[in-house]
């Protein structure tokens, strides 16, 4: 049995936008030198790079943190709540790095494991308040050493100077404003 994908017309198919020249096809051989004259390196390009680091940091969060119902965004939420006290949920997103979407989904998760509570904003209606619960604060308080042991494994293969060296590095990156119109240039 054909899907709706599969009975469309190869034509109406989502492709990505290039030329389309008519031109014949192109060999193998003309593939590859093309590709080579990019320069480009799956295993040297920096967002695969990143990506891959990501993965280990959040395998290394699983094995320390084994047993409990939480991610590294939800422990970012909890611990943010922790050190800032009562938060609107627009700035704990802020706060973690979180879109709109991904913190409403967090906040969603700890409210229905009890951690956190919402409520709306003495001074602005429009805006939603997240406080610790005290079962949130103790279970936040309970795990920090365990999360700062994930940054050890994490850094573990890096020297010291290695270490301050990259999150340096990597705050400047994220420092950078992507929306200031140079391209991050």
């Amino acid at each position: 049995m054909k899907t709706e994908i599969e009975s469309q017309p190869e034509s109406s198919a989502a492709a990505p936008k290039g030329p389309d020249d008519g031109a014949k096809p192109l060999s193998r051989e003309q593939v590859l030198q093309r590709y080579a004259k990019t320069g480009y390196e799956l295993d040297r390009h920096p967002a695969h790079v990143i990506r891959r680091a990501h993965q280990r940091a959040t395998l290394r969060f699983q094995q320390v943190m084994a047993g409990e119902d939480l991610s590294p965004t939800q422990f970012a939420a909890l611990a943010t709540i922790l050190r800032q006290g009562e938060v609107s949920q627009n700035h704990l997103g802020r706060l973690t790095a979180m879109d709109p979407s991904t913190i409403s989904i967090v906040v969603r998760k700890l409210l229905k494991n009890g951690l956190i509570t919402r409520s709306a904003s003495d001074t602005d209606q429009r805006l939603s308040m997240i406080a610790l619960t005290d079962k949130g604060t103790r279970y936040t308080l309970d795990r920090l050493e365990r999360s700062v042991e994930v940054g050890r494994r994490f850094l573990s293969p890096l020297t010291p100077a290695e270490q301050a060296t990259l999150l340096r590095l990597l705050n400047r990156i994220n420092d950078d404003d992507p929306s200031n119109g140079d391209g991050g240039k």
